[in-house]
């Protein structure tokens, strides 16, 4: 069989709607993508991976768009992925091996199915589900746009800050049990241990899926990995908002045609400067930096419920906000490199429960500030210790360039707001920044050049 990729429409596989792109020679190794997204927006990709010389089978899930059933988030990815391998295989177009590709919670479902025995690899790209749970409003959006996309923006168009218990899509009690999705994890987690067949770890620092992707990367053997700043839907509803340097970067999918070629991969982009480099990108489990890079004396955060301190989109100018009273902001003179995961701590007192937020944010030199990282931890009346992780990420600010900690109390709609007006007292609070290996990120050599 010869000529352009052959498009099969309607195959009915394991009782799911299914999409079949053929190469032009068969039988071929195949790839494989179940999505909850819908078939035809994997259909480019599809005819890419044709193009390449490989089938590509496109199913949606259980529930979801044109296959039947109800759609049960994470539950039925392993048994529906196995039975669909099971057919694939079976088929005179596949040569009997297949590959698991996918993005987001199609990534989850390729990892869910890793362990059939005719999977050749795992490309995995920015994956479901989060380590830790996702701001209100990203989760808000995930699933709104899995029942109707761009209902998220018309809602909130109207609606300042989100009312879980209004909203049309049912999301349990917010904010979430610690561990809300823990039988999900656990099932990726031990996949990437067991997994035989080689993955390839397709990230951004950018992304809430950053940690997700660096910790399934260091669980699994014979691993690759890419960190870059790609664009989400979650972290980039740019239009006119963006602030950012969106750095010149190869698109990922083009990566994952190379490493399924036989082209090992292993870059790091680091924010700031937009430049990549031969690092490691998974953070050393050590860090380099035991003094923290900022501390403070006591200081007081005054919430007024009237006017909270707002959020705003993953890349909007902060700059508007960076005089209100109700934010300490500490700046960082002289900003080291960074590689992992800060962490700021301070003994706090409130006569309110609150959730704290802590946002590192970069300020250009002329002065448009974008976030970097951030993360919270809740805090009860009296006085206690707290610890905020904030997200994961490589970090190198030019000469110039400005690093600053603000603390808010919530950060609606993205992180719930005290009802109430409240003062907080932070003591002893510092911010400790993971070094690089060595101190320092190395440059870019010629596997890095892009």
């Amino acid at each position: 069989m010869s000529g352009a990729p052959e498009a099969r429409p309607g195959p009915v596989v394991a009782g799911m709607a299914a999409e079949l792109v053929l190469p032009g020679r068969i039988p071929a190794a195949a790839v494989v993508i179940r999505t909850p997204y819908g078939i035809a927006g994997c259909l480019p990709e599809a005819r890419s991976f044709a193009a390449a010389g490989l089938a590509c089978l496109v199913q949606d899930v259980r529930g979801r768009h044109l296959s039947p059933g109800t759609f049960a988030i994470g539950r039925d990815e392993t048994a529906d992925g196995h039975a669909t391998l099971d057919w694939a295989v079976a088929q005179p177009w596949c040569d009997g091996t297949v590959f698991l590709y996918g993005v987001a919670y199609e990534a989850y479902a390729a990892w869910c199915a890793a362990g059939h025995p005719a999977v050749g690899g795992i490309i995995s790209r920015q994956p479901w589900p989060p380590i830790a749970a996702p701001a209100l409003d990203d989760e808000l959006w995930w699933r709104t746009e899995l029942a109707r996309p761009g209902l998220f923006e018309e809602i909130m168009a109207g609606r300042p800050e989100p009312d879980v218990a209004g909203w049309p899509v049912d999301i349990g009690p917010w904010p979430p049990a610690p561990g809300g999705h823990r039988e999900a994890i656990a099932r990726v987690t031990r996949a990437a241990r067991e997994v035989t067949a080689p993955s390839l770890h397709l990230g951004s620092w950018l992304c809430r899926s950053a940690e997700t992707t660096v910790r399934q990367a260091a669980l699994a053997p014979g691993t690759d990995v890419v960190m870059g700043g790609w664009a989400s839907a979650l972290t980039h509803r740019l239009h006119e908002t963006c602030a950012l340097d969106v750095p010149v970067e190869p698109h990922p999918f083009e990566l994952a045609l190379d490493w399924l070629a036989g082209r090992r991969q292993g870059r790091c982009l680091l924010l700031g400067s937009g430049r990549w480099t031969d690092a490691d990108p998974l953070p050393p489990r050590r860090t380099g930096q035991a003094a923290p890079a900022v501390e403070s004396g006591p200081v007081r955060l005054r919430h007024d419920p009237a006017r909270p301190y707002p959020s705003a989109p993953h890349s909007a100018d902060l700059a508007p906000l960076a005089d209100r009273p109700d934010v300490v902001r500490l700046s960082v003179p002289d900003p080291p490199p960074w590689h992992g995961t800060p962490l700021v701590t301070a003994e706090v007192s409130t006569d309110v429960p609150a959730e704290l937020v802590a946002t590192l944010v970069h300020e250009r030199p002329g002065g448009v500030a974008t976030r970097l990282a951030d993360g919270t931890a809740p805090v009860r009346p009296g006085v206690t210790g707290c610890e905020i992780r904030l997200t994961v990420g490589a970090v190198e600010l030019p000469p110039g360039h400005r690093l600053h900690l603000e603390l808010t109390a919530g950060r609606p709609p993205r992180h719930r707001a005290p009802g109430v007006p409240a003062e907080i007292t932070l003591s002893g609070l510092a911010l400790h920044l993971p070094r690089p290996r060595g101190g320092a990120f190395p440059e870019a050599g010629a596997g890095a050049a892009l």
